[in-house]
């Protein structure tokens, strides 16, 4: 048996004191000291789950309380189904799986689990734990906020310090603002836990870019037909699943698998509700036959809706907004919704589209597009529906332009091309005495001060003529174009050097 070790105290990397004194007594199987693992953390927040990721701790004695789909998670990576690309020996989550002691290569000290509901993010994360006898840390980023986020991290240091490797588990991590991931910055840096993350939503539009370049990203894929099969027959048989209950149709079985659309966790909840259906219509103690229409009696009240039908009635949804049809558009985010769908999600595209395909023919559409993704985080759901389909059908309606898009990306192109022409000196920011000595900002006109229009270089040397916004003629750019055409031809016509600037105000009456 180990000694308590004596209390010591010291200040973590987020600005706690932390108390040290450890105290451990008895061995597992695998000779690891877990007397007191299950015990809680001080400072661990509610909305986070600690768990000894140890083999020999005991299981719930509820285990059949819970849903089919929790108890018929894999209890190890061999066992998971569909994901086998990215579970292959050597593969970095197999590396990261291996206990501390076997490992003989560089492993990956964070990972990001991308894929579609139902796929294994939640259980490859529980399992990397699992394997490499590691504490679990779960946090969801949908309720889990800066204080819970700091004070795992402030869990993990002190497991750190008394030996004990973590695993931290974000779940929904682009539900967390660039600040809030920006916590884990150090931690991740240090290697003070394993870092797994799960999303839904493309990693490079969601996460922040120095987390995001320190996580390898892991693309899980929707579950084959076959898998799905193998799934659930898998929870008909098991022990920890139906164990033997009830008995499938062929039939039964190949709805609850084409109505999940990829999703496991779909699947086994249609298996659940269909197989309690079957039983109460039979004597207890006799195998009920699940068929069909027991499966039918209960799709209606899961909603389906997978991955495909995530990103297929997103683009159904923008390309209606775009084709200015008010009623598709409608359609498709009342499906969405209805379906589960994270509403700002579709609110994220909604403000998207509004830039994208309306722009500056008709201005103030972005600022519905906004206040309606506002609406939605102030006032939540159901009722956000609302100002959520205003915005949508305002877009729909309005005179569209693609002139912005157009022009960024055009500038883009140039900037890849090698055209980084330097900053025209009268346009550089004088600082300070050095800078103006230097000869930053000589030469600069106000056009504000000389009847709006002045002369004068704004682009660099090489591309001093090039023209990105190219207006279409619809909605206000229908009144953009001509304006803008007068500037440009003004600025080609002025004469004199253009770092000393021309003013002019018949130039100026012209285009103002």
């Amino acid at each position: 048996m180990r000694e308590p070790s004596s209390a010591s105290t010291c200040a973590n990397d987020y600005g706690e004191t932390v108390d040290l004194g450890l105290q451990f007594s008895g061995m597992n199987a695998a000779g690891m000291d877990t007397t007191g693992m299950n015990a809680p953390i001080p400072g661990m927040p509610t909305a986070g789950r600690v768990t000894a990721a140890v083999p020999g701790t005991p299981a719930s004695d509820n285990v059949m309380l819970r849903p089919l789909a929790d108890r018929m998670r894999p209890k190890h990576l061999d066992d998971v189904i569909g994901q086998d690309q990215v579970l292959a020996p050597g593969a970095p989550l197999r590396l990261m799986a291996s206990p501390t002691t076997m490992q003989s290569v560089v492993v990956p000290g964070a990972a990001l689990l991308y894929g579609p509901p139902g796929t294994g993010k939640t259980t490859i994360a529980h399992l990397i734990a699992e394997e490499s006898h590691k504490r679990f840390i779960e946090l969801s980023a949908v309720n889990a906020r800066v204080e819970e986020l700091r004070n795992s991290l402030s869990a993990a240091e002190r497991l750190k310090r008394r030996g004990e490797e973590t695993v931290l588990f974000i779940d929904e991590i682009h539900r967390y603002s660039r600040e809030e991931q920006d916590i884990l910055l150090p931690a991740v840096e240090k290697r003070l836990v394993t870092f797994v993350a799960a999303t839904t939503e493309a990693p490079s539009s969601t996460l922040a870019p120095a987390l995001l370049s320190r996580c390898i990203i892991v693309h899980l894929h929707q579950l084959s037909v076959d898998g799905l099969n193998q799934i659930v027959d898998r929870a008909v048989a098991s022990p920890d699943g139906l164990a033997g209950s009830v008995t499938l149709d062929p039939e039964a079985r190949k709805l609850i698998v084409l109505s999940s659309g990829g999703d496991a966790r779909h699947a086994l909840t249609t298996l659940e509700a269909a197989a309690s259906r079957a039983a109460s219509q039979v004597a207890p103690g006799e195998i009920a036959v699940v068929t069909s229409d027991d499966v039918r009696s209960v799709i209606d009240n899961i909603p389906s809706y997978s991955v495909d039908d995530h990103y297929d009635m997103a683009s159904a949804l923008v390309k209606s907004m775009r084709g200015s049809n008010p009623d598709a558009a409608v359609y498709w985010a009342t499906r969405m919704l209805d379906a589960g769908e994270d509403p700002m999600f579709i609110a994220r595209r909604v403000v998207v589209s509004a830039a994208q395909d309306v722009g500056l023919a008709q201005p103030q559409v972005l600022q519905t597009a906004v206040a309606a993704a506002q609406a939605v985080e102030l006032v939540g759901m159901p009722d956000a529906r609302v100002p959520l389909m205003e915005a949508i059908i305002q877009i729909a309606v309005s005179p569209k332009s693609d002139a912005i898009l157009n022009a960024a990306n055009a500038a883009r192109k140039d900037i890849q091309d090698g055209k980084l022409g330097i900053v025209p000196l009268h346009l550089r920011n004088p600082t300070d005495a050095d800078h103006r000595a230097a000869g930053n900002g000589m030469g600069y006109i106000n056009p504000l001060e000389h009847g709006g229009f002045v002369a004068q270089q704004y682009l660099p040397m090489g591309i001093e003529d090039a023209e990105y916004y190219k207006p279409r003629n619809s909605g206000v750019e229908a009144k953009i174009g001509p304006w803008l055409e007068q500037y440009r031809a003004a600025m080609r016509n002025a004469s004199g050097p253009a770092d000393e600037g021309e003013t002019g105000t018949a130039e100026a009456d012209a285009i103002n």
